[in-house]
């Protein structure tokens, strides 16, 4: 199975989803809780404005997670509990996981309604889309899984908590994408060179 791999949108969604956490650990290492939480808050709109500015638009991955930041952001400055800001993270997961997990109890699975998009032909392909079927439930559980590890990093020492809550998800979803890319290759039947006069050869 050939697997492109993902878009540079798609990557820097996921860079830009995670900024904040890193603003909020450097603000707080030289200035403390209260001057980090403002200035996460701050780059958050800033990068929720730019991106409007650039391309009037904003998709929900941007608005679910800015949002998060704002809302937990404020309640702990009013509260002055840090807490509310160290389980946006784990908010963040929970949420994309039930996303993710609800669609493939609809039948209508995330990477599969992204794959038809793509591809339509996809519809008559049993096996390829109950692979991608398959990969959004494994998708659900990995974030599940790092939603679990960055709550328990919250009580931890801030480099850990930085750690768990940034690079650790992103060596959690490249290692998966490694094993899903090298699992369909060897269990996916060899996809059917399309026929002469094909739409998808004139491309």
């Amino acid at each position: 199975m050939e697997t492109a791999p993902p878009s540079p949108s798609a990557r820097a969604t996921l860079f830009w989803s995670l900024a904040p956490l890193a603003v909020f650990y450097l603000v707080e290492n030289a200035y403390g809780l209260t001057a980090a939480l403002i200035a996460s808050m701050a780059f958050t709109l800033g990068d929720l404005a730019f991106t409007w500015w650039r391309q009037r638009t904003l998709d929900r991955v941007a608005l679910l997670t800015g949002g998060l930041v704002l809302l937990l952001g404020g309640l702990s400055l009013i509260s002055d509990d840090e807490r509310f800001m160290l389980y946006t993270p784990v908010v963040g997961d929970a949420l994309f996981s039930g996303l993710l997990a609800g669609s493939v109890m609809r039948g209508r699975p995330v990477l599969v309604v992204l794959a038809l998009k793509q591809d339509p032909t996809l519809v008559d392909d049993g096996p390829r889309r109950a692979f991608l079927g398959g990969m959004t439930l494994r998708l659900a559980v990995n974030l599940a899984l790092h939603g679990v590890a960055t709550a328990l990093a919250a009580g931890a020492s801030r480099e850990t908590w930085l750690f768990v809550s940034g690079p650790l998800q992103y060596i959690q979803l490249g290692l998966q994408f490694v094993v899903e890319i090298v699992w369909g290759r060897y269990t996916l039947p060899p996809e059917e060179p399309p026929p002469p006069g094909d739409s998808r050869d004139d491309r």
